[in-house]
């Protein structure tokens, strides 16, 4: 039996916006084609309230063009989300996906984003595997322009961003 290794990538990023801000901003995945050029077309379906849903995204790269659904849970409370694969369809093998914004001591964001992602065809697990993390750095660098358009940065006094993610264990 052949061991597929599941390209995954972990990004913890200081960010100079409000957690509760940053989150309505990933929380809002139909405006995702606007900013991010990997995705070509999102939509809702299945909506059983504001924080649970699922999205089918068209992604397209190069010559590549692929439509996959999944599943979108928020909570709020915890500034969290957490995306998963739903449905049998697609190139995806499983996708799980991870925001957590972490309000820090002077109002600024740490945020934790992971991404582990598996496909069905063995070749285009490697290619995936050699970019994910460059591909998780530009979908991340897109949230922080888009963040600049919409949000005011938080004006206050520095902060020990290692010490700060060190205290909160991420």
């Amino acid at each position: 039996k052949k061991i597929q290794v599941m390209p995954s990538v972990k990004l913890i990023k200081h960010l100079e916006y409000d957690a509760d801000d940053l989150l309505s901003l990933v929380a809002n995945v139909e405006d995702y084609p606007k900013f991010i050029n990997l995705i070509s077309a999102l939509r809702i379906k299945n909506r059983s309230n504001i924080n649970n849903f699922e999205a089918e995204a068209v992604v397209s790269y190069k010559l590549l063009r692929e439509c996959f659904k999944s599943r979108v849970m928020i909570d709020p409370k915890k500034r969290s989300i957490f995306v998963e694969k739903s449905g049998d369809g697609g190139a995806l093998k499983s996708l799980t996906n991870k925001w957590v914004f972490y309000k820090l001591s002077n109002g600024s964001t740490a945020v934790l984003f992971e991404v582990d992602v598996s496909l069905k065809a063995f070749p285009l697990n490697l290619l995936v595997q050699s970019r994910i993390n460059r591909y998780s750095e530009i979908i991340m660098e897109a949230f922080e322009s888009r963040a600049s358009e919409l949000f005011r940065k938080v004006n206050k006094c520095g902060v020990d961003f290692i010490k700060e993610i060190e205290v909160l264990s991420i």
